[in-house]
């Protein structure tokens, strides 16, 4: 690889209290942007997948070692323990996904805000530095028993994406939002986004209009086309592109669809009087009377008002019919429900949607580039279910989850399965394998004035708080220098992942394993603390406490180097107090988590 940098551990350990002495240097690679340390990224070719796109699944059902059983957690979940570790060998991949897909929903993010979050720790919620939203966010992360949903919720907020550094302390409410979502329909979902106060204020469609010949705000329906349904070219349904006559790519839309779909994304406003009183929920969830305050009626869907567009637009090949503006209201609010009923139809039905979205999402949980075949059996499923239901969401990721591509080493491209592990990620499961809490029932996050994160999560993945609509990095990224791009692969989490980010996540583990939990910089204040319950039966032998962490953190990776590396600088701290033996456990997690057999996820 180019341009490749190394450091040793020792310049990090060196820094810490932790006692290991680095008897030999372990050369981490520094990964610049575009490039990966894959075998793939180094030259190596790739190869193809052997499975047809209708070829009939064919994996155990159960996994055949805890490897497997911990390489699937670390995709469904927000980061694989011993006790799901062994329910899962014994139950097997079906019967755990059923089991989540049967949980009600838990504790919501609101109710975290409003209730949990002040009543267990006043004093860190008053504090006008706590990042609230991300202990909210963090705190599910790591607590909630319906872990599958809440990453399908984190998934889905990468594709139908809305910022709080626009809507402010509001995103607590499209968390939840892609939480309830998470387990319904893509049809579903489209209906709940456009009903949203928040993504209407995200994308700038509350109070759209064509009143005295103005053009309405076209950001909301270019946006649902290029980003949230039919993307910008047209593709086969394994997600490869079509090409005409020419050998050029075909344009899913044009300019005039945008600007017809944008006459349907009029008339919507907060109600306190429009087609939708009664829709506002509580923190938990429940229905609430009619009203007229403000506060509550962002937590309402959008009402149609008799201002909706009267006029004839087409889009898509689609034309909704003009009807008079001297209408009565009530006709000029159903008919503008009706016309944004019929957008959401013929986006959800489009022949370009299963194989967009159901891209989107394997990106998100199992690998960057999966092969045509792999794309096509999901976007089958997208297509039907198995009862006539199209975009169920419970059998897109449950099909996403058991493809034989993603369970199945002897059928994956070794050189181009899996996906960088991003930041935030990384840290939730540092919070969950060691259990981070702070006394009451929390998991903080950080804030301004106390930059636990070294800016790895605070300016680059805090939370629902990307920088723009494209989300914190573009799922087509690959630098243009780099052999990803060479490799006509893709590499997403490595538009944010640097030299620079590269150290700044260094700092972070080796400081955070130093403190032993998350604090401010100047180690004045810890807000959450780490125990060591997960790795203490084995601290005090080297081999079995490698292959523990190495289990939990990075099932999937070729332990051939790390492994005797880990060992070595283990056994380098004696096993014979317990402070010892939590040092060990330390330095073992904080040289598996600056490797790249950590950072690229099997």
């Amino acid at each position: 690889m180019t341009n490749r940098k190394q450091m040793t551990l020792c310049a990090l350990v060196a820094a810490t209290i932790l006692t290991a002495s680095c008897e030999s240097e372990i050369a981490v690679p520094i990964l610049d942007a575009g490039l990966s340390t894959s075998a793939a990224a180094q030259g190596i070719e790739a190869t193809p997948s052997t499975l047809s796109a209708t070829q009939t699944p064919l994996i155990a059902d159960k996994p055949e070692s805890r490897v497997e059983a911990a390489r699937f957690l670390n995709q469904a979940t927000f980061g694989a323990t011993s006790v799901e570790v062994d329910r899962l060998m014994s139950m097997g991949y079906s019967a755990w996904i059923d089991e989540q897909f049967a949980l009600p929903r838990q504790q919501t993010y609101a109710k975290w805000i409003k209730t949990d979050g002040p009543r267990l720790n006043p004093v860190d919620f008053a504090d006008g530095n706590s990042d609230r939203e991300s202990a909210a966010w963090y705190t599910l992360a790591k607590n909630q028993p319906d872990q599958l949903r809440l990453r399908t919720a984190w998934a889905l907020s990468q594709i139908f994406v809305v910022s709080r550094a626009k809507v402010g302390g509001n995103i607590i409410l499209w968390m939840d939002t892609t939480a309830d979502g998470g387990f319904g329909t893509y049809r579903e979902m489209l209906q709940l986004m456009t009903f949203s106060p928040v993504m209407a204020q995200f994308l700038d469609y509350r109070e759209n209009s064509d009143r005295d010949g103005r053009i309405p705000d076209q950001n909301y329906a270019r946006e649902i086309m290029q980003l949230f349904s039919i993307g910008l070219w047209q593709l086969n349904a394994d997600g490869t592109l079509k090409f005409d006559a020419s050998g050029q790519r075909i344009p899913t839309y044009s300019q005039a669809d945008v600007t017809g779909l944008s006459y349907v994304f009029t008339g919507l406003n907060l109600q306190s009087g429009g087609d939708r009183v009664g829709t506002c929920r509580d923190d938990a969830g429940r229905l609430l009377p009619a009203t007229n305050d403000m506060k509550l009626l962002w937590r309402c869907e959008l009402s149609v008002w008799p201002y909706a567009s009267t006029r004839q637009h087409s889009f898509l090949g689609v034309t909704i019919p003009a009807i008079s503006k001297w209408s009565s209201a009530r006709i000029l609010q159903d008919n503008g429900r009706k016309n944004i009923g019929i957008a959401l139809d013929t986006l959800a039905n489009h022949p370009n949607t299963a194989p967009f979205i159901s891209k989107l999402l394997i990106q998100r949980f199992t690998t960057s580039n999966p092969s045509p075949a792999y794309v096509a059996r999901v976007a089958a499923a997208f297509a039907k279910n198995g009862k006539g239901v199209r975009g169920d969401f419970k059998a897109i990721v449950k099909q996403i989850l058991l493809d034989p591509e993603a369970r199945t080493p002897a059928v994956q491209t070794p050189y181009e399965f899996g996906k960088i592990r991003e930041p935030i990620l990384a840290i939730a499961q540092l919070n969950r394998v060691l259990n981070a809490n702070d006394g009451k029932g929390n998991v903080w996050a950080g804030s301004s004035g106390c930059r636990v994160h070294h800016n790895i999560v605070s300016e680059l993945e805090r939370p629902y708080n990307s920088a723009t609509v494209f989300n914190y990095y573009r799922p087509t990224f690959a630098a243009p220098s780099g052999k990803v791009a060479a490799q006509n692969m893709v590499a997403p989490e490595m538009q944010i992942t640097d030299t620079s980010t590269t150290l700044d996540w260094s700092r972070f583990v080796q400081q955070t394993l130093q403190r032993g939990g998350t604090g401010c910089a100047n180690a004045a204040k810890r807000q959450n603390s780490f125990a060591y319950d997960e790795f203490w039966a084995e601290s005090a032998n080297a081999e079995q406490l490698a292959d523990k962490v190495l289990l939990l953190l990075a099932p999937g990776a070729n332990w051939t180097d790390l492994r005797p590396a880990l060992v070595r600088s283990i056994n380098s701290i004696p096993a014979a107090t317990q402070a010892n033996r939590i040092d060990r456990i330390k330095i073992a997690i904080m040289l598996t988590m600056l490797t790249p057999e950590y950072r690229v996820q099997r």
